[in-house]
This record gives C-alpha cells, structure tokens and sequence, in this order.
C-alpha cells in the first residue's frame, strides 16, 4: 500500500510540475517574433516556401525555441510578417513540444523527402547510430515526424515510414 500511495503522489507531483511550467510559458501562437519573450530565443530555423514568387519563397518557416541555456523546448511553425532593418519577423502559428531524443537520434528539419519527394517542410527524428549510417545517402525516420501544412500553417503528424532524409553527415 505504501508503495502505491508513494507512487500516486509522484505521478500527481509530475503533473503539478508539468502544468505550472506550461502555464509560466506564455502562449506563443499569434505572436510576432523578434522580440522574444525573455529568456527565449530561436537558435536554427528554415524558411518553407510555398511557390516561386518573391513573396513565396520564404512565406512559411520552421524555427525552434530555445531557452537562455541553449535547451531546444519547441518546434515553431510561422508566417512572414515584415522586416526589422534586416532581420524578418515572423508570426507563430503553431508549436508542438521538441521531442525527447534518445542516444544517435537527431531532429532533421527541412531536408527530408515524403514518398520520395522532396519537402521542405518536414521534421523528422533519425538515428545516426544504425549500421553503416555514415555510408547511407538517406537516412530513414525513426519514430517521429511533422509537416507543416503551408495552408493553415499548424504540423501535421506524418507516418515515419513514409519519410527519409538527407544524411548531411555522409562522406562524399
């Protein structure tokens, strides 16, 4: 009994914890960023084209949230909004938690093929570690993968056996 008590209480601390941290977040869908809120900023990011035109080319983005200690938190999906001197400005429109990675997992973010094609608005997790990875052109995904869809800018889960991805590490 004491056992399952000890337990009950550890998993309704967990949630405690879980909650008061999302709740301290400040919701990040419809913001435009840059500025970020304090203490967040985004570390690696690509744009997601939706067409040739100038104004397409880069109309769409995947970024990540990073906290003042380098730590990857999110995925941001976003929309081009303008420019501040050089810098873009972007408006979230969607953000899913970044995965928790095991041993020779990476987060690919838009160099991934669905089907074969090419898209550059996928996310996927690939193992670096399975054998004869560094000689492998494509990696496949492993457990996890994301789109965005260009039209309503949210992720959508997409079958990882449906996806690969470029091994950027290969040696050609």
């Amino acid at each position: 009994m004491r056992r399952s008590h000890l337990l009950a209480m550890s998993c309704i601390t967990a949630v405690a914890i879980a909650a008061s941290v999302q709740a301290a977040e400040p919701s990040l869908i419809g913001m435009v960023v840059p500025p970020w809120p304090d203490g967040l900023k985004s570390n690696t990011g690509s744009c997601v084209g939706s067409g040739s035109e100038p104004g397409q080319v880069c109309a769409r983005s995947i970024a990540t949230l990073d906290d003042a200690e380098d730590r990857t938190l999110k995925l941001l999906a976003s929309q081009f909004v303008d420019r501040l001197g050089d810098e873009p400005r972007w408006r979230i429109t969607d953000a899913v938690p970044y995965p928790v990675l095991r041993r020779d997992e990476l987060v690919v973010i838009a160099t991934c093929q669905r089907d074969g094609v090419d898209d550059a608005g996928l996310v996927a997790i690939v193992d670096t570690g399975t054998a004869h990875a560094a000689e492998l052109d494509m990696l496949p995904a492993t457990r996890w993968a994301m789109r965005l869809d260009r039209a309503t800018g949210k992720f959508i889960r997409v079958a990882p056996s449906r996806v690969r991805c470029y091994n950027e590490g290969t040696s050609e």
